[in-house]
Formats: structure tokens, C-alpha cells, sequence
């Protein structure tokens, strides 16, 4: 099924491997193999290959940094494509359109927006710092911390469709919702964004960048442990968002573990993989999680991280 892609990807000279592990590519490090890993470095080689791979019509799933999904435990039988910009030196893909936008492929990493940013004197992202992954990760998912979402800034995109078509879409077409979009479970993959922002002093910019990741790092887990970020969202109770792992933390579910997976001591809404965690016990986790606080407390918890099924459909 995927000989003739391998083929041209090796004509093409396109990174790639058969049967490849997954995990080791993602932040939670939980995952299997998968049928084919193909690597693009730039939207126009990303655009590429999933024209190849929608023509072909071979199953599928893009991801950025990898920084909020799992994957089942065995063999997935899909086409995984990791769009990781590569950057030159200082030089990262993204170009100013005028003096309140900005364009950026995909597969650039949110830390590497924030640094061109603060250079560039462009305010109004700095939400984005200490979140993991890539701008086309956390526009699916519509990220966001500080009381901003990536639905604050987004003003459109390009993309490749289902059906293999390029567009160029506003951010209607993203139907965006509290860590969800459109593109979160859908077909339809990103190849750059375009993005509002607020001209501000290069240094205040940078101070405010700091303070956000300061305040993280004080707060989280260490970064160096494995983990998909904040793994339930925030619910909604009498009208305002309440945090997760504040009642995490008040069911007394701190340091719970399930195998080689634990709730976070510092924060209850991480969950950390500690070298051998497997997606069974993830998903034995999530579910004692989510017994205890509906027990204790009535709220009814929702996983924000991607689970990936054996046929790589997303859920």
C-alpha cells in the first residue's frame, strides 16, 4: 500500500522510515510504530507530499512538535507526517505582511515566533511562551494561556484540503471553540498561518516573553519530563472556568500512578511519563482520574490531549 510513496520519496530524496517508532518524536514519548514517518522541512515540501499522499489515498496524520497526543501502544498503520520547519542560522520562515501581520509556516516552533518576534518589535503573542510544539500545533488546538487563544490572533491560513486542493481560508474556516478547531480531528492540513499583532518596544516584548516562561517553569512540571502539557481541560462550573488541576489537586489525586505514569506533584493537570509508560496505562490513568473527581466533586473531566487508534484515526 505504501511502496509506490516510498519510492517517490526516495526519488525525491524526502527524509523518511518504514515501520518507524513513534514516540521518541513526541513530548508524552507514548506510542508504537507507524507504517511510514515522513519528515518536511518547509510548507511547499509539505504541500508536496501530501498531494502525493491524498492521491495515493493512504491514510494519514500531520503533527507538528508532538507536544499533545499519544499514540496506541503497537503497529499504526498510517502515513505520518512530521512538518517541522527548518531554520537557517537566524533565519525562520515567517515575513511580515504589513505592520499589524505577520505570515509563518506551519511547522515553526512557538519559541522560535516568540524570539523572531521580540527582534521585530511584534507584540500580542507572548501568550504562546512555554507552550511546546509548533504554530500549526497550537492553532489546531487553539492554545492558549494568560487569557489568550491562538482564536485572538489568527487572522487566516493556507492549507492543503481533503481532497488535496490548496486554499487559502480566514479563520471562520476554523470554527474554533476552547482548545479545539476544526483541525484538531479533521482532514484538513496547515501550511502557514497568518497572524494579527500589536507593534511594541522590542524590550518589553522580550520582559513579557520571560515573565510568561518564568511563570510556567515555576508552576510545572520541569520540561525535561515527559508529559503532554495540561492533560484535561478547564471545565466550566456556574459560569466560570474553573481549573482542572486545582481540583485534581483537592480529590487528593497528587503523584497517583498507574504503571510507569504519574499525576504531577506540582501541578495535578500534568501527567508524567516516567520511561516506560505505556498507552494503556494512560488511558487507566485518565480513567481513574476522571472516576474519582466525578465521585468527589460531580465534575465530569474532558481529555484535551489526541489519543491516536490503531487505524490512526484521531479521537
Amino acid at each position: 500500500m505504501f511502496a509506490p510513496l516510498v519510492a517517490w520519496l526516495r526519488q525525491q530524496q524526502i527524509t523518511f522510515s518504514e515501520n518507524a517508532a513513534i514516540g521518541p518524536h513526541l513530548y508524552f514519548k507514548i506510542g508504537g510504530t507507524v507504517s511510514l514517518l515522513v519528515t518536511c522541512n518547509a510548507a511547499a515540501q509539505l504541500a508536496a507530499v501530501m498531494k502525493k499522499v491524498i492521491a495515493g489515498k493512504l491514510p494519514y496524520l500531520v503533527i507538528g512538535g508532538g507536544s499533545n497526543i499519544a499514540f496506541f501502544d503497537g503497529l499504526t498503520r498510517v502515513v505520518v507526517v512530521l512538518a517541522q520547519a527548518a531554520s537557517c542560522g537566524s533565519t525562520v520562515p515567517i515575513r511580515l505582511l504589513d505592520d499589524r501581520s505577520l505570515a509563518v509556516e506551519s511547522g515553526v516552533r512557538n519559541q522560535q515566533l516568540l524570539s523572531w518576534c521580540a527582534a521585530k518589535g511584534a507584540g500580542g503573542l507572548e501568550f504562546l511562551s512555554g507552550i511546546p510544539g509548533t504554530i500549526g500545533g497550537a492553532a489546531a488546538v487553539n492554545a492558549g494561556a494568560f487569557g489568550c487563544a491562538m482564536a485572538d490572533v489568527l487572522g487566516g491560513a493556507d492549507i492543503i484540503d481533503a481532497q488535496g486542493n490548496l486554499r487559502t481560508v480566514d479563520s471562520g474556516h476554523f470554527g474554533f471553540a476552547y482548545r479545539d478547531s476544526s483541525f484538531k480531528f479533521g482532514r484538513d492540513i496547515l501550511l502557514s498561518l497568518r497572524l494579527k499583532f500589536s507593534p511594541g518596544d522590542e524590550g518589553l516584548i522580550s520582559i513579557k516573553i520571560r515573565d510568561n516562561l518564568e511563570y510556567r517553569l515555576a508552576h510545572h512540571p520541569s520540561y525535561s519530563q515527559a508529559s503532554a502539557g495540561c492533560f484535561f481541560k478547564n471545565p466550566w462550573l456556574r459560569g466560570v472556568k474553573a481549573s482542572a488541576g486545582k481540583i485534581i489537586e483537592e480529590c487528593g489525586l497528587k503523584n497517583m500512578t498507574v504503571g510507569g505514569l504519574s499525576v504531577a506533584g506540582e501541578h495535578g493537570n500534568f501527567l508524567l511519563n516516567h520511561g516506560n509508560a505505556s498507552f494503556r496505562d494512560l488511558q487507566c490513568l485518565e480513567k481513574k482520574i476522571q472516576s474519582a473527581v466525578a465521585a468527589r466533586s460531580g465534575v465530569v473531566l474532558e481529555r484535551e490531549v489526541i489519543y491516536v487508534a490503531a487505524d490512526g484515526s484521531k479521537y
